[in-house]
């Protein structure tokens, strides 16, 4: 029984890094072409927050505008959490983008067999450069 259940657990993370890392790419695609909307419209219910829409295609173009276009990610860590409100995939990537590398960190959640953005951190130098 453990060890199906191990097998579960594993299966689940390697399904989890595929599925993230094609929404990642859709996220860097929209992101590149300036769809911050797009973006809103798509994540979850728990990132697009009623009464944050305006602050938060701010933070995406100001993302934009200070790192450029998104290139190469590299998958750094990836995590599955199963509870009752969902499964949530955290993944981290170290990601080139035009301006300079960065580090992000998405919080997706499960939904119908997708995942949709729940959550999304960068963190770069080059938003201490002026």
């Amino acid at each position: 029984m453990l060890t199906f259940y191990a097998w579960q657990c594993g299966s689940a993370i390697v399904l989890s890094r595929g599925s993230a890392n094609s929404a990642v790419r859709h996220f860097h695609q929209e992101l590149n072409d300036n769809q911050y909307e797009q973006i809103y419209l798509e994540a979850s219910e728990g990132f697009s927050e009623e009464g944050k829409h305006v602050e938060l295609v701010k933070f995406l173009e100001a993302i934009h505008t200070k790192l450029g276009n998104a290139g190469a990610e590299r998958l750094l860590n990836a995590t599955v959490n199963a509870g009752t409100d969902g499964t949530f995939v955290t993944t981290e990537y170290d990601t080139t983008f035009a301006g300079g590398s960065a580090i992000e960190t998405f919080t997706w959640i499960k939904k119908r067999g997708a995942l949709k953005l729940y959550g999304y951190n960068v963190q770069s130098n080059t938003f201490l450069s002026q």
